[in-house]
């Protein structure tokens, strides 16, 4: 390495000025400065180690241990297979206090044999198999049949174990029972067996298929002086309810809401189905097609006096018979709630998809600071935009109103639907003529503008036509369709989502005409006025448009706050409104121009910051009062703060672009539309694909945390399971997500990696 003293000569042999070196100052200062950094950093890490209470001393605990142990091992045997079982109970004898002698037995001992309540005596077992779960459990000498578990462990690998339990505080003169309960696994995946289950609780095996006879008596508890019965099917529908005196409503229960049916009259209904054709009292009877499978129907026992369930729960009709082993029921509505997680992420990630898009373009810098507009246009705009607004909303209305007579009527809304379509049709095509034969006059231009107004009002009817059509269709197919009935529904969502959204789209149409309108008419004004005049109009309308916005805004406040007070809501507002339209008249005149761009710009990057500050969790909680429990309010949830992170993410995107492709397009006279398309979009079409999988899979992730408030997906009954400290069960559902995450993170990449 060259020094100092070289390197001076050879800067001033070549005429550059000699490199800078660190002054001797400053080398003594180096060291001092890492030391207060040092010091600093210690500082930091020691108030974040007090405020989030970092310690170790609890896990020392052999409590804490053993817990953690348990749950842990529990969490490594999900609950996949369901196996029925049969319980082996290996028994002896222990005096509490010592006096009666006591037998022992073979393969459990326990040393000593007596002893006093609250000593610890050691429970030895031998012969059972490897690795078996063994319950260890004092049976008291009590007149009530009860067990009190000590001890749960596992055998070592001879099948043999020992373990110093606590007798509990139970006396007798005689002696008393400990035994050592093991549960056998009955069938197997070579050797299916069919194993009934005491659903009903009589304690006996009821066979659940209707024999030959056609009829079944069964016993609920209780005996009201007027019976009723509610009769739900394994999905748990009420398909009869009927009573043996006169009609009444139910208050309460699975039958809430529904009026019964006088015994005589209800012969003629649910035919083909399960029928009750008798009530005395608790007993019913019911009737069926012979080999009629009853497995998971259930019936309910009502006061007719009351209206009052006489049990809080439906009662099983029979027993059912199950497959030993089979796949669990944890299993099977884990399966139901990942699918429901999946397409609520994609329904989320959809809709935010469609609102980032567009607004992704207006959080973009490099494409909104370009954009300026003249103090007369920006005034005209901002009074048409509000007034267009509420046009729209009228017009919204008055279509309402033309299509409501006609109902559920199938041919009078496809017939309106089709004049409607021609009607359009001609109308924008006298407002848009194919092929221009002379230069259009002033006359001309107006024609044809209120042609295509019409044909804009004609095309809201037919959407909401088409609405209307969709409902009645979804709603009719869906019935009829059976297993696929979900398309149905889907038709008749797709219409009631249009029919909602038709206000909020006449609204933005109108108020996109009108601001077209107030352009073209400021435009007119600038080219024909004199400049003092000028100065004047601009002052005018911009202290009105100042006015009206700041007036619009109080309005909002109020809503929130209820002020109720015109004094704040209405001329406060609009005289501070007024003179901000001044000032801002004032220097665009001096400009020449108004900047809105950057205006709109930062705008929208505060909105998009707000939004993505608030968590989902949170905005599930509002949408969750709004449209109830259920997996609607998550996508909903999930689906605006989406909007806001993908804005972001694509607006940058759209930042980063190269310019070289704006500048060649622009230089063919294109207008700023045309170079968004044929510029921009071209080179944010892979990014915007990998970021929108990205999202997707991170809304997998987040609907598991919603589902904690009630915004549907699996987190609902992860939570559950996890607060009835079910963790076997809990370990279905994270195995779940995680296959579920791991397969959409393959299948992005080789998205990404064929299409970015």
């Amino acid at each position: 390495m060259a020094s100092t003293r070289e390197q001076n000569l050879e800067a001033a042999h070549t005429g550059e000025p000699p490199p800078e070196t660190p002054s001797t100052l400053e080398k003594s200062r180096r060291p001092l400065v890492i030391l207060l950094a040092i010091i600093m950093g210690v500082l930091v890490y020691a108030v974040a180690f007090e405020q989030t209470e970092v310690s170790l001393e609890t896990i020392t605990s052999e409590t804490r241990q053993e817990s953690l142990t348990r749950i842990l091992r529990l969490l490594a045997r999900p609950d996949l297979v369901t196996y029925e079982t049969e319980e082996d109970i290996v028994s002896t004898e222990i005096a509490i206090p010592c006096g009666p002698s006591v037998a022992g037995s073979g393969r459990l001992t326990i040393t000593p044999s007596c002893a006093e309540p609250g000593d610890t005596v050691t429970v030895t077992g031998t012969g059972f198999d490897a690795r078996e779960d063994v319950d260890i459990e004092f049976v008291p000498d009590s007149e009530f049949a009860i067990t009190l578990r000590l001890a749960d462990i596992t055998t070592g690998p001879d099948g043999d174990f020992s373990v110093e339990i606590e007798l509990p505080d139970r006396t007798s003169d005689d002696p008393q029972v400990l035994q050592a309960v093991t549960q056998e696994r009955i069938g197997s995946w070579g050797n299916r067996v069919e194993v009934y289950t005491d659903a009903n609780d009589n304690g006996v095996e009821d066979d659940p298929i209707l024999g030959d006879s056609g009829t079944l008596e069964f016993e609920l508890s209780g005996n009201p002086d007027a019976p009723a019965v509610a009769l739900l099917n394994p999905a748990a529908e009420v398909t009869q309810f009927v009573s043996v005196g006169d009609s009444f409503e139910a208050v309460a229960g699975v039958a809430r809401g529904q009026i019964s049916i006088p015994l005589e009259e209800a012969a003629t209904t649910n035919e083909g189905e399960v029928q009750v054709v008798a009530i005395d009292g608790g007993n019913v009877t019911i009737e069926a097609a012979p080999g009629f499978d009853l497995a998971g129907w259930r019936a309910s026992l009502y006061d007719g006096t009351t209206g009052e369930p006489v049990t809080s729960a439906a009662t099983p009709i029979t027993d059912t018979i199950e497959l030993s082993p089979r796949i669990s029921d944890t299993v099977e509505t884990t399966w139901d709630k990942i699918l429901e997680t999946v397409f609520l992420a994609l329904i989320a990630t959809t809709a935010g998809l469609l609102l980032a898009v567009p607004l992704s373009f207006i959080a973009a810098r490099n494409i909104m600071r370009e954009i300026s507009v003249t103090v007369t246009n920006l005034a005209l705009v901002l009074i048409a935009v509000p007034i267009g607004g509420v046009a729209g909303l009228f017009v919204a209305r008055g279509a309402q109103s033309l299509v409501d007579p006609l109902g559920d009527n199938w041919l009078g809304l496809l017939g309106s639907l089709a004049l409607v379509a021609v009607a359009t049709f001609f109308l924008a095509r006298a407002g848009l003529p194919v092929e221009e034969t002379e230069i259009p006059t002033r006359a001309d231009k107006v024609r044809r503008g209120v042609f295509l107004v019409l044909a804009g009002a004609l095309g809201l009817v037919g959407l909401l036509l088409v609405s209307r059509l969709l409902q009645l269709l979804g709603n009719g197919i869906a019935p009829v369709l059976g297993l696929f009935g979900f398309l149905g529904t889907f038709f008749a969502d797709i219409g009631e989502i249009l029919d909602v959204a038709l206000s909020l789209i006449a609204a933005l149409a109108a108020a996109g005409v009108f601001a077209n309108l107030a352009s073209r008419l400021g435009y007119g004004i600038r080219s024909r006025t004199p400049r003092p005049l000028l100065r004047t109009l601009n002052a005018v309308f911009s202290a009105l448009a100042g006015a009206l916005w700041a007036v619009l805004i109080a309005q909002v406040i109020d809503w929130f706050y209820l002020l109720q007070d015109p004094t704040l809501t209405v001329w406060i507002p609009a005289a501070v409104g007024a003179l901000a339209g001044l000032l801002v008249s004032w220097r665009g005149m001096a400009k020449g121009e108004v900047d809105v761009g950057l205006s709109i710009y930062y705008a929208a990057r505060t909105v998009f910051n707000t939004l993505r500050s608030i968590e989902p969790l949170v905005m599930a909680i509002v949408f969750v009062v709004w449209v109830g429990l259920g997996p609607f309010a998550g996508a909903l949830a999930l689906a605006l703060h989406t909007a806001a992170a993908l804005a972001k993410l694509y607006s940058e995107q759209v930042e980063s672009i190269s310019p070289g492709p704006i500048e060649a397009v622009r230089a063919t006279g294109a207008n700023r539309m045309q170079t968004i398309i044929y510029a921009v979009v071209p080179q944010i079409v892979p990014p915007y694909i990998s970021f929108t999988m990205y999202r997707w899979d991170i809304n997998v992730r987040m609907s598991t945390i919603i589902g904690f408030v009630g915004g549907g997906g699996i987190g609902s009954i992860l939570q559950q399971n996890i607060n009835l400290l079910d963790y076997r069960a809990a370990s279905v559902q994270m195995l779940a997500i995680a296959l579920v995450v791991a397969s959409m993170d393959y299948a992005s990449s080789r998205l990404r990696e064929r299409y970015v």
